[in-house]
């Protein structure tokens, strides 16, 4: 028995409105995996680099066979959390059996994580991830539940986005604060700093999911691996958006991978880079409301085209003049991080696919498809920290000398992202063209539609 697809009309008219409180509390239960996310891009590929058990040039794999992984796991999940029955409150309950395996391996990596031998940090690593990905793949798909307009998803997501950048705050001055007050504090230090954060964020989290209305998963048998790939593939605006959250997240994980080196060799403020951090994240605070107001006026695509070339023109102007002094560095962390919102846009531009999605192949898949759009975000920020690394070692750059390479990681750090956002301006701009295209999404594949036929 094949899942009954509403169209989008129907679902508008019989799911209720969205109230603040359902709002503020969807935001809440973010918490924790918005909290975890940055540390591996921004804290733990020096941190490891600097135990010095691994080679410099096998962090970059190190991440790299991780995300590899998630390749695997991360549609699996989608598919469970999509189609196993657990009623009403199955995003719930899967995201309550994900926090205490996040906790204890949070735990390991920052107290041990620098001291492990490759294969035993993989391994650590491996399962944080699968973990980690449960938690958010269930979130997400449950706020796809709640929306009823292109405009209920760009709120929704957005304030998810707002109250991320309000923990990210609070969590990078943690870091920022200890190494203030306890000069020549270790980078070890400074993450284990950020990541207790996430005790605070566990039990706000917990309350927020009682507040959020439950939505039942019509769990069925679905149409088997050959149709849902053939689903995915036949739906160009789907497959553009996934190249755009691809690209996003390379040019975020360039920045953020190679930061902290940027802020060292070329900025000298290595005793200030937490500072920065913390910078970036206040302007990431202040924007996101704005660009969400925007998004929801002048549409998502042109919002993210533009916070792209923003950073990349900003990125740019520092080859000619470098920011000079902390005062001039905050400055600029300031505005780096006002367009550092782009999971803003690709989150709430899938929760408006997923109806024309459910349309086309007969079953909503919002799980499975916010599954993979979170497996192009790893691949990106993985690829990014792999080439960031194997370039860094090409041009001969040591952590504990950066100095002597200063300006090709300045060039990297600068031209990287910039390369990738100019690729992803691309993209969007075909996928508004195949939206704009009049039956865009809106025809049903009669494969698709015999293969979810009932029985």
């Amino acid at each position: 028995m094949a899942t009954t697809v509403l169209p989008p009309a129907a679902k508008a008219s019989e799911t209720p409105a969205l109230r603040p409180r359902t709002v503020a509390a969807y935001a809440a239960t973010a918490g924790p995996t918005v909290i975890l996310g940055l540390p591996f891009s921004v804290y733990l590929p020096p941190y490891i680099a600097a135990g010095g058990v691994i080679p410099i040039a096998l962090v970059g794999l190190l991440f790299s066979l991780t995300t590899i992984w998630d390749g695997v796991v991360d549609p699996l999940i989608g598919t469970m959390v999509d189609r196993v029955r657990t009623g009403l409150g199955a995003h719930r309950r899967w995201m309550l059996l994900a926090i205490m395996p996040l906790a204890l391996l949070l735990l390991a990596l920052v107290t041990v994580g620098d001291a492990l031998p490759f294969a035993a940090l993989f391994l650590m690593m491996v399962l944080f991830y699968s973990s980690y990905s449960l938690y958010e793949v269930a979130q997400l798909s449950w706020g796809s539940a709640l929306v009823r307009t292109p405009a209920d998803s760009a709120l929704l997501y957005g304030m998810r986005d707002w109250f991320a950048k309000i923990a990210l705050i609070l969590a990078f001055a943690a870091p920022a604060a200890a190494q203030l007050l306890i000069p020549g504090i270790s980078l070890q230090g400074r993450i284990m700093a950020y990541a207790s954060l996430f005790l605070l964020m566990v039990p706000i989290a917990l309350f927020a999911i009682r507040l959020v209305p439950p939505r039942a998963v019509v769990a069925e048998p679905g149409i088997g691996w050959r149709h849902e790939i053939r689903a995915s593939l036949s739906f160009p605006p789907l497959m553009l958006l996934f190249g755009v959250q691809f690209l996003n997240s390379f040019a975020f994980g360039s920045l953020t991978s190679l930061f902290v080196f940027f802020a060292a060799a070329v900025l000298d403020l290595d005793a200030q880079s937490a500072v920065l951090l913390f910078a970036s994240f206040i302007g990431g605070a202040f924007a996101s409301p704005v660009w969400t107001f925007l998004a929801r006026r002048f549409g998502k695509p042109p919002m993210m085209m533009a916070m792209g070339l923003l950073i990349s023109s900003l990125l740019v102007a520092t080859l000619a003049q470098e920011p000079r002094g902390l005062a001039q560095a905050v400055g600029f962390s300031l505005m780096l991080g006002t367009g550092f919102v782009g999971l803003l846009f690709t989150y709430s531009m899938l929760a408006d696919l997923i109806p024309q999605d459910a349309g086309r192949c007969g079953r909503n898949r919002s799980a499975f498809l916010f599954a993979l759009l979170n497996l192009m975000q790893k691949f990106g920020v993985a690829a990014a920290i792999a080439v960031s690394y194997i370039l860094l070692d090409l041009v001969g750059f040591d952590p504990q000398n950066g100095k002597a390479a200063a300006r090709e990681l300045h060039l990297l750090f600068a031209l990287q992202p910039t390369v990738s956002w100019i690729v992803m301006v691309g993209l969007l701009l075909l996928m508004q063209r195949e939206l704009a295209r009049p039956s865009a999404g809106r025809d049903t594949d009669p494969a698709l539609a015999i293969a979810a036929a009932p029985k």
